[in-house]
């Protein structure tokens, strides 16, 4: 999901770059809990009636299982912030707050769509300058980064 703000006083644009995520953290949690409650019901009912090995096996499988779903509301929460200031790209990419900066001049950005080497496998949508490059929106959809490059080229050009 890419969010677009053009500042005209300051003549910058901003690219706020997230993945598209289905569930918030709080809903999240809460489903978690849910399936806890429905499995260690289900696994107390097993043990009432004599089949108590069931117990350690649902606490492990909810644990195993909340495990994934943290992994994946953490991969969700990522985010790139691509900013075209007059004489400079910035971009900033964090997860809960900035953790990567990045910096490139304007003049000399160049904007790639690199094709997959594998058929099949997602592109690449690259920007940098000076032998350095940095992948941006890896977690976007192939028409997403084809507008994004388009937009990103258009906003770049002099």
């Amino acid at each position: 999901m890419v969010a677009t703000q053009f500042d005209s006083f300051n003549a910058s644009h901003r690219f706020m770059i997230r993945p598209n995520c289905s569930l918030p953290w709080r809903q999240t949690v809460w489903f978690f809990l849910g399936m806890v409650l429905v499995s260690f019901s289900i696994a107390i009912v097993f043990a009432v009636k004599g089949l108590w090995l069931i117990l350690p096996f649902a606490g492990l499988e909810m644990l195993v299982f909340g495990g994934a779903l943290y992994v994946v509301a953490r991969r969700g929460a990522r985010w790139q912030l691509l900013s075209i200031h007059e004489d400079a790209v910035e971009v900033v990419e964090g997860v809960s707050g900035p953790q990567q900066h990045s910096r490139f001049q304007r003049a000399w950005v160049r904007v790639y769509l690199e094709a997959p080497e594998v058929r099949g496998h997602p592109s690449r949508l690259l920007i940098g300058s000076h032998g350095r490059t940095m992948e941006i929106g890896e977690y976007l959809n192939e028409a997403e980064k084809k507008q994004l490059a388009q937009q990103l080229r258009e906003a770049l050009a002099p």
